[in-house]
């Protein structure tokens, strides 16, 4: 920005990488002729307001050499971005021309290498080409100037990455393409919009990110680890796919694509592939293939087996932030043991929920007993005020010492390691009661426990205590896990 030019309100630093924004016709005097990536001044001439908006806004602009479509967009391309944003820092805002094919790919990609984001960074791009007469382009390129540039529009400042398309103002890694010819090619499905815009821009308040506090300052991390695949279950999925590529040792993570909840196939090669890959420390990451809706693992039998085998939840993040989110995670300083809860608690707003997945371990049915206690650390962002749902799972709970048609009760108890098989099932610290008739088969109990563990649960160890009440009772089992929700706030955490 010009510092001695007086009469410019703000600063707006425009990249352009490529894209159906930039393309025209290879031969001007031929319309027909095929399209091609133009320079930005081109695209200038399509925009008449421009000049207008120079007369608030001082603009500077990074360019891709040559541009490139969207289709070509790789890591290096994001790092590239993120990198001419740093070198760029006086600027008031940003405006990011791209195509829309990667577009929700960049989107959330950048919504995490930038921590404690203080200023605007919008993505757009069109359908049509800025040189087509009836092209959705310049209204988009317009748009994102005027939230880049608010300070010259009296708007609020919107502290985070965004795709500003068809007058919808959208939380980048919330967002996902779902037209090739609409206006409103992007939808965030499982997010509000963060605005909208028409004769005014109406900006939702209540759910953009909370501007950081001023002692806290912008990071980048452009460290990116893309040894990740991405697969999508299909019915008639193929296990030895699978199989070739946890035997890749370049491949750090595996992204599987389920159905519905977060259910995949049953079958036992398959789930034996699953148990060998995270065994060998490979990290498989489970979205879901819905647009709506969020992983639920160990809802249904199908997504209990993934559970079980070491599998982590992506909750309702979208394909492209789950990508994005996890080349992000592998790269960053985080140490081994905290990278899958890293994956599953809220970054940047791509979640809707933080899991804090807790995994208590089993017992062989040779040290069968009538009591088991075990204690798990969550991880330091968990705030127990936030608690939304907690559900306590055991699997392949067998009994041993009952007889066909004998009451069995089970009674799981919350930081009280002291109790034993005399302590009522009305102790406070009991957050809850299974009771069935001894069948002579492994039971899978689950119940959600929110309501219980509000007063019992802290932020340190959570010990977890089964106890069956009659001592002659003994079980044992495969796991027991405590999966806690806490709500997501638009401060981010």
């Amino acid at each position: 920005m010009k510092k001695n030019d007086e009469t410019k309100i703000t600063s707006v630093y425009i990249i352009y990488t490529g894209g159906t924004i930039g393309m025209a016709p290879k031969d001007d005097d031929n319309p027909s002729s095929p399209l091609v990536p133009k320079p930005l001044d081109e695209l200038k001439k399509y925009l008449p307001a421009l000049k207008e908006l120079g007369k608030k806004i001082e603009f500077g602009e990074y360019l891709f050499k040559p541009p490139i479509d969207s289709s070509d967009i790789e890591p290096k391309h994001w790092i590239e971005i993120a990198t001419a944003i740093k070198d760029a820092p006086d600027f008031d805002g940003y405006v990011i021309l791209h195509g829309t094919d990667t577009m929700a790919y960049t989107a959330s990609a950048l919504s995490f290498m930038f921590q404690n984001l203080k200023k605007p960074i919008v993505i757009t791009g069109s359908q049509l080409p800025i040189s087509d007469i009836r092209t959705d382009a310049v209204t988009n390129f317009t748009n994102a100037i005027h939230l880049a540039g608010y300070k010259a529009f009296n708007l609020q400042c919107i502290p985070e990455v965004v795709i500003c398309f068809a007058n919808k103002i959208l939380r980048g890694n919330r967002t996902t393409k779902v037209s090739s010819k609409d206006w409103t090619g992007f939808d965030s499905p499982n997010f509000p919009e963060l605005g909208t815009i028409g004769e005014h821009i109406e900006i939702n308040t209540d759910l953009i990110l909370k501007q950081p506090p001023a002692e806290r300052h912008t990071m980048i991390n452009i460290k990116l680890v893309d040894e990740i695949m991405n697969l999508i279950i299909f019915p008639g999925f193929k296990s030895s796919a699978l199989k070739k590529i946890i035997e890749d040792d370049d491949i750090k993570g595996i992204i599987i694509n389920t159905y519905g909840s977060g259910n995949a196939p049953g079958k036992k090669d398959f789930l034996d592939i699953i148990e060998k890959a995270t065994e060998k420390g490979k990290i498989i990451l489970n979205v879901t293939q819905c647009l709506i809706g969020m992983v639920e693992m160990g809802l249904y039998a199908a997504s209990s087996t993934l559970l079980e085998r070491g599998v982590i939840s992506g909750l309702d993040m979208t394909p492209e932030a789950a990508l994005a989110k996890f080349m992000w995670v592998l790269g960053s300083k985080f140490k081994k043991e905290s990278i899958t809860s890293q994956l599953q608690i809220n970054q940047r707003g791509e979640q809707s929920l933080n899991l804090f997945d807790l995994r208590y371990g089993g017992i062989l049915s040779e040290y069968s007993t009538n009591k088991f206690s075990e204690s798990v650390q969550p991880d330091a962002k968990f705030y127990t005020s936030k608690i939304q749902k907690a559900v306590v799972r055991i699997s392949s709970l067998n009994i041993v010492g009952a007889s066909l048609g004998e009451k069995v009760t089970i009674n799981i108890f919350m930081n009280n390691h002291t109790v034993d098989y005399t302590t009522p099932n009305d102790d406070e610290n009991c957050v809850a009661s299974f009771n069935f008739d001894y069948d002579n088969i492994e039971h899978k109990l689950i119940t959600d426990i929110a309501k219980k563990v509000n007063n019992i649960i802290g932020s340190d160890e959570i010990t977890l205590t089964i106890v069956s009440i009659n001592p002659k009772h003994k079980f044992y089992f495969e796991g027991l896990y405590l999966a806690l929700f806490t709500k997501v706030t638009n401060s981010g955490t």
